[in-house]
């Protein structure tokens, strides 16, 4: 018997975001943020993979710092 309990890290979730108006647009992409990224006038969507919430709304906030992140849903 153990006492390690492994939590699923690759669970998907679609972060809907906003982008500053009258800035531009500072992106931090590396190789790491390997997830899709639609954006639309000052709108965004990314789809992430991540082990909660906090966590798919930091790795976006982490490529754009600038943004508003709206809401966080699981696929």
């Amino acid at each position: 018997m153990s006492n390690v309990i492994n939590f699923p890290t690759d669970c998907g979730y679609k972060v809907l975001f906003n982008l500053p108006k009258g800035k531009v647009l500072k992106m931090n992409k590396t190789i790491h943020d390997d997830f899709d990224i639609e954006i639309k006038e000052s709108h965004g969507t990314a789809w992430v993979k991540a082990s909660g919430k906090i966590s798919a709304a930091n790795r976006v906030k982490n490529v754009f710092p600038d943004s508003e992140i709206i809401e966080v849903n699981p696929l």
